[in-house]
This record gives C-alpha cells, sequence and structure tokens, in this order.
C-alpha cells in the first residue's frame, strides 16, 4: 500500500483542487459577484431536455447570496416540465443556493441553504459532508459558528425543516488570558452529531449518535505561515471509539504568487467505528444500499445501511493526507486521501479544481468524491460510489460562454425504493457577468 499512497497523494498534488474547508479558508472564500444564465441541452439517462437556467450571485461586505434556477422541459414528451425535485412544500425553496453572512473562520459565520465541504472541528466526525448528493433532492440546511475569544462554537443541521441531522462543536481557550506563548491559544472542544432517522423510515429505531473531544494546538501564527497540532477521540454510541493526532501548516500567501497548506494525520480505530463517518457521501449511504457498495466483491449482495456496514468493520491504523493549494490565484487546488490498514475497500478520495483565465478565454472546474477505493484502477472509475461535476467552458464574446457541463450524482428511485447513479451532459450558452 506504500505505493498506493504515494500515487493518490501524486494525483492530489497535481490534479486535485478545491473550494472549501476549515483548513483552506484562506484560499477559497466565497465573495463573488457574477450573474451566471444561459439555454442548452441536458441529457439525463440519455434523454434530452431543453434547459434554463439562471445562478447569480451576490456578495456585498459580508453578506452575501446565490440563487439556483434550472428548468428542464422534456423534448420528447410534449415539452413536459420535468417536475423532480419541485413537488411538495419545500420544492421551490432548492432555487436558493445559499445566503451567508461572513465567511468561515471569522468571528461570526452562517450560511443557509446548499452546504458543501462542511467540517466540524477537525473532521474527525464530519468532514467534507454535503447535503446535495442527490441533485434533484438538494436539502436547506444551516451553518451557526461563533467566536467569542476564550470561547465558540460551530453548528450545522442539514435539513432546517426535519433536523434530522444536527452537529455542533463546542470549544474553550482555558489560557487564554494567561500570557503564556503558544499555550495561550490552546483550544480544548467537544463534539455531537446525531442522525435522527437514517433510513428515513419512522417505523425503524435507528439513531445514530456520535461524540468526541479534541485538543489543538497552533504553534505559529503568522500572515505568511502557520503551524498546528491536534488530536481527536471519537465515540460512536453502542458501536466503537478511534483517535487521531496530526499535524497542519501552510504557507497562506506567498508574494502574492503561491500559496500552500498541507494536514497528515494518523489514525487508530477500534472494532465498529469509522473515521470520518459523516463524509461528503453520507446522505447516499444513510439510506438502505446494496452491500456491495460497501464490499464489491460480496456474493451474494444484501440490502444495508451505512449502520449494517459499521458492524462488519474491524479495528486498524491509517492515515489521513490533506493538501490544497493556488497559484496567482487563478489555479485553486484542494485533494484529501483516507485509508485504514488491513481493511479492504476503505479509501476514500476528495479531489477538486478550479481554473480562471489561465488559459486564455477557457474556465475548468471539477470536484470528485469516491468511497470504497482498494486499487489505483478505483480511482477513475464511476460507479455506485462515486459523486462527479466536471465544467468546462470558453469565452466566446465579453460576457457569453459556451458551456460543458457533466455530472454524476445520485437520485432516489421511488420504484425500487433505492438511490440510483444519474448521468448528466449539459451543454450550454450561457452569460456570465463578475462585477
Amino acid at each position: 500500500m506504500k505505493h498506493f499512497y504515494f500515487i493518490v497523494l501524486s494525483i492530489i498534488l497535481f490534479s486535485g483542487s478545491g473550494l472549501f474547508g476549515q483548513d483552506i479558508s484562506t484560499f477559497f472564500d466565497e465573495e463573488r459577484n457574477s450573474v451566471n444564465g444561459g439555454l442548452g441541452i441536458t441529457w439525463i439517462d440519455g434523454n434530452p431536455y431543453t434547459t434554463f437556467t439562471l445562478a447569480p450571485e451576490f456578495s456585498f461586505g459580508k453578506f452575501g447570496i446565490g440563487l439556483f434556477i434550472q428548468l428542464l422541459y422534456d423534448n420528447f414528451n410534449g415539452f413536459k416540465f420535468r417536475t423532480a425535485g419541485w413537488e411538495g412544500k419545500g420544492g421551490y425553496w432548492r432555487m436558493i443556493n445559499y445566503i451567508r453572512y461572513g465567511f468561515k473562520g471569522d468571528s461570526f459565520y452562517t450560511r443557509i441553504g446548499t452546504l458543501q465541504g462542511t467540517w466540524l472541528g477537525n473532521g474527525f466526525i464530519m468532514g467534507y459532508y454535503s447535503n446535495g448528493v442527490d441533485y434533484d433532492n438538494r436539502y436547506i440546511g444551516l451553518i451557526l459558528d461563533a467566536d467569542l475569544g476564550w470561547m465558540g462554537f460551530e453548528t450545522m443541521t442539514n435539513r432546517l425543516r426535519v433536523l434530522d441531522i444536527v452537529g455542533a462543536r463546542l470549544y474553550f481557550r482555558p489560557l487564554r488570558g494567561s500570557g503564556i506563548p503558544i499555550l495561550r491559544s490552546l483550544e480544548i472542544g467537544g463534539t455531537y452529531v446525531t442522525d435522527v432517522d437514517p433510513d428515513d423510515n419512522n417505523a425503524t429505531d435507528d439513531r445514530l449518535q456520535e461524540w468526541g473531544t479534541d485538543l489543538t494546538l497552533p504553534i505559529v501564527q503568522r500572515d505568511y505561515f502557520n503551524l498546528g497540532l491536534y488530536a481527536d477521540y471519537a465515540q460512536i454510541v453502542n458501536y466503537g471509539h478511534g483517535t487521531a493526532v496530526g499535524i497542519r501548516a501552510g504557507i497562506p500567501n506567498f508574494i502574492g504568487v503561491l500559496g500552500l497548506m498541507a494536514k497528515l494525520e494518523k489514525r487508530w480505530t477500534g472494532d465498529q467505528f469509522i473515521a470520518n463517518y459523516f463524509n461528503a457521501l453520507y446522505e447516499l449511504e444513510r439510506r438502505p444500499l446494496s452491500s456491495t457498495h460497501y464490499y464489491p466483491d460480496m456474493v451474494p449482495a444484501e440490502t444495508w445501511t451505512k449502520q449494517d456496514f459499521l458492524k462488519t468493520v474491524r479495528g486498524n491504523s491509517g492515515i489521513y493526507g490533506e493538501l490544497a493549494g493556488h497559484i496567482l490565484g487563478q489555479i485553486r487546488l484542494l485533494g484529501s486521501f483516507q485509508y485504514t490498514d488491513g481493511i479492504k475497500y476503505s479509501g476514500i478520495l476528495h479531489l477538486e479544481a478550479l481554473t480562471k483565465d489561465i488559459i486564455p478565454s477557457f474556465r475548468f472546474r471539477y470536484t470528485y468524491d469516491k468511497v470504497g477505493i482498494e486499487s489505483f484502477s478505483d480511482v477513475f472509475t464511476l460507479d455506485y460510489r462515486s459523486v462527479a461535476v466536471g465544467e468546462i467552458m470558453y469565452r466566446t464574446y465579453q460576457f457569453v460562454y459556451v458551456t460543458l457541463r457533466y455530472r454524476w450524482n445520485f437520485v432516489f428511485d421511488p420504484v425500487s425504493g433505492e438511490y440510483k447513479p444519474q448521468e448528466r451532459f449539459e451543454p450550454s450558452v450561457s452569460f456570465i457577468m463578475d462585477f
């Protein structure tokens, strides 16, 4: 597996990219003003739809709002409006992509809407969580953080209307007023996350709870360099526990040319414990799935929830690595990988990329999440363990772009009662004005 670590970390360095995450907020904030809209064709499972899209984003100081309105009409069915995602009382709220005040890491930060790359603490319990895995049924979630100096908190919920996933971290800096160098920044935290009804079936009692404690010690905190150490302990109630120690370091902005942030973590996990249980694909994994999602070679396949999988996990040690950076502010990169020794298919990969004007008239965006990685070939295979979005944009006139967007995501199939992968191709002509 040593060679495998090297290969994946190389992919992270040269191919990944990033937009959000607690440790890289210096690189990728949410401050932008743009009007994005267009007309195009979307292929969903081989069926063409005419697509109208409007996605403006506005930022006024620390206040920001983003909308995403996409209307699809079936070309082969009398131009009938595609209602998926718009049904029910909350359907039209999906037009709000987000409303926010502040930025992650500020003394006060809140965001309502789609949550991407959501963290609590060091990410040992929740990291890169998204409430938008089911593209047709994205939820309206909430993040609310405050830092009062000597104490603070981070909170989140995936769905304001139901509050089925709720998480909070409370932390203190007990030596803040002591004047002792380094130790005055010591942070002691406690985290609690619960999923009230993972399988969305009121007839079953499957509530999952996880709590944890952490120590975080910033050693160097400068505009040009930062370095810190941390340790985490977590317990999944009625299941197992795990421990992690890590180091992170960064050069946020080297003379305006380069930024770099790195994180390396060693983990020790007991039986029936999964680090970063609430991950990027958790909204998919919390529902009943085929057991081949977790063990591809399992025969015969069974129907499992993530808790069923949790019962089969055996303790071991593992490693987690994360690398992020930017070049001239135009190429932004992030990648992370984790693997537990001796546990097949335990690899989890997260990649993001964004380029803007590095090649004249072209823009590129890319995000990719993959669980169940065991071999190098798994990294490049889109299947029932993957979520990916890729976008290529070419500017033909000042504000007019020809865009090709590709999505591999999941939607709920009410007939089978299961989630299934959905492939979408979206060529369009877009109007984009940044200001």
